[in-house]
């Protein structure tokens, strides 16, 4: 009796996909907030740094004759002509560190941003201009202050 073997060979060809991603719209840090040179009078005060870099003073806050360098935040908001964004300020109180020996501190909060809202990128690119209020104690001790960590601007596609 003949045997008849049947030979069955299966070939697997490989299926090549391809991946896709969209990143539709970026933000980049072009300047880093600075309130400048501050005097302490006889109290504490506040000094209101605006979206477009102007200073307003409050309470025992005085701004001298020599500024120091002021700057409002600035960020580039890149992606995709006409799509709509958010930006999304911090919510929180940030905390400023002298940099001597002394454990002075200054708090940073209310940030304001120009624009606000929702924003269109015309032309596909955007500048976002952002300021705080710099709360500063009544016997502020000298120093230059600063916050290594930064603070955090969030753009949102919509």
């Amino acid at each position: 009796m003949k045997e008849k073997i049947l030979l069955l060979l299966l070939y697997f060809l490989p299926f090549t996909g391809s991946l896709t991603a969209q990143v539709p719209i970026s933000i980049l840090r072009n300047t880093d907030m600075n309130f400048g040179t501050i005097a302490v009078s006889s109290g504490a005060g506040t000094v209101l740094l605006s979206a477009s870099g102007s200073r307003t003073p409050s309470g025992g806050v005085m701004l001298p004759a020599l500024t120091g360098t002021v700057t409002a935040a600035q960020f580039t908001v890149s992606g995709q002509a006409d799509y709509t964004y958010a930006i999304t300020l911090p919510a929180t109180n940030f905390i400023l560190y002298e940099s001597g020996a002394g454990p002075a501190t200054m708090v940073v909060n209310a940030f304001t941003s120009t624009p606000s809202g929702i924003s269109t990128l015309l032309g596909g690119t955007a500048t976002v201009l952002v300021g705080a209020t710099l709360h500063v104690g009544a016997s502020q001790a000298a120093g230059s202050y600063t916050n290594a960590a930064g603070f955090e601007v969030t753009v949102n596609y919509n």
